[in-house]
């Protein structure tokens, strides 16, 4: 095992420190349990933001932490510059290692159609959402009323026939 600790591990540790649930964690930064889940068994990595947020809420040395959260990034390989030579044995301007860490990925969900709908680059589909679910709860209304009518309707009906035959 690896004397190396991950930025799960850090985060972790820092969260019992403060004496902290999961889900009190994920509610000071705004996030769910099972993201905090995942992060803290190094399955994913939180935004820069919600990373401020974690230093921020768990008193973390914000050099350590930032550092820890890059190195749990995926590396891809740098693209090479325009005019440059993509042989790998020249010099260029991509760190010593040749990669260079993707943006830090979302931890708001999983993927589909849903999680479309949460997209901050597309607002517009928030509001499609907020007019669906509208629509949606006046259609439910509408046929609860009309469920309601019938019933009352078949009820007041039966109430009648017990004073009819009664007399």
């Amino acid at each position: 095992m690896s004397d190396r600790r991950t930025f799960g591990q850090a985060v972790r540790e820092a969260r019992l420190a403060k004496g902290l649930s999961m889900g009190q964690l994920a509610a000071a930064v705004e996030r769910s349990t099972a993201s905090v889940r995942r992060w803290e068994r190094d399955q994913g990595v939180p935004t820069e933001t919600v990373v401020q947020g974690l230093i921020e809420v768990l008193d973390l040395d914000e050099a350590e932490t930032v550092a820890l959260a890059a190195a749990a990034l995926p590396v891809v390989p740098a693209p090479p510059h325009a005019g440059e030579s993509s042989d790998p044995t020249r010099a260029t301007s991509a760190p010593a290692t040749g990669t260079t860490p993707q943006a830090i990925p979302s931890s708001s969900g999983s993927g589909g159609w849903l999680a479309s709908l949460r997209d901050s680059e597309k607002p517009w589909l928030g509001y499609l959402r907020a007019v669906l679910t509208i629509v949606g709860f006046a259609l439910l209304a509408w046929v609860l009323i009309w469920a309601l009518e019938g019933f009352l309707e078949s009820f007041g009906d039966a109430w009648e026939s017990l004073w009819i035959d009664a007399s």
